[in-house]
C-alpha cells in the first residue's frame, strides 16, 4: 500500500512539474533569424535550399522563464509562444519593439522553424537618446519570411 502511494504521488508530481514548465520548446535554444538574401544573379529555387544564401537579422537565445537575449545591443526581452504565434517583446529604458511571428516547422533541412512576420510595433520614448531597435524595425516588413536556424554549441 505504501509503495502504491509513493508511485501515485510521484506520478502526480511529474504531471505537476511538466504543467508548470509549460513544455516550452524554445527554452535553452539559440537561433539565427535569417532571411533569403536576394541577389539578382541567383535562382530562387536552388538558392532557397542553400543556408549560405541566408542573411542573419539577429541571433536570439531563448532562456528559461520566457525571457531572451539577442545579438542587438541592449536586446533583452520576453517572449510568448502560443500555438503557432511567437511574440518577441524587446524593451530597454528608451524603446519598445514588439515582433509577432506566425511559426511553423521548416521544410528546409538546415532550419528548425519557418516564420512569417505578421506584426511589428516600435515606440521610442526619448528621441535624443541612442536607438538600438529602430534599424531592425525598419528592416522588417509584415509578410517577411524568416528561417529560425538553430545554433549548436
Amino acid at each position: 500500500m505504501m509503495k502504491k502511494r509513493f508511485v501515485l504521488l510521484s506520478f502526480f508530481l511529474v504531471l505537476f512539474l511538466s504543467a508548470c514548465n509549460g513544455n516550452d520548446e524554445l527554452a535553452g535554444k539559440t537561433f539565427k533569424l535569417s532571411y533569403l538574401s536576394l541577389d539578382p544573379n541567383m535562382s530562387i529555387e536552388g538558392d532557397a535550399e542553400d543556408p549560405d544564401k541566408y542573411a542573419s537579422l539577429l541571433t536570439v537565445e531563448f532562456l528559461d522563464g520566457k525571457s531572451f537575449t539577442s545579438s542587438i545591443q541592449n536586446g533583452e526581452g520576453t517572449y510568448e509562444l502560443n500555438d503557432n504565434v511567437l511574440l518577441l517583446h524587446f524593451k530597454n529604458g528608451n524603446e519598445i519593439l514588439k515582433l509577432s511571428f506566425k511559426v511553423k516547422e521548416s521544410e528546409k533541412d538546415f532550419s528548425t522553424y519557418a516564420a512569417e512576420i505578421t506584426d511589428t510595433d516600435y515606440k521610442l520614448t526619448n528621441t535624443d537618446a541612442v536607438s538600438h531597435f529602430k534599424n531592425l524595425f525598419y528592416t522588417l516588413n509584415n509578410d517577411t519570411y524568416v528561417e529560425f536556424i538553430e545554433v549548436k554549441e
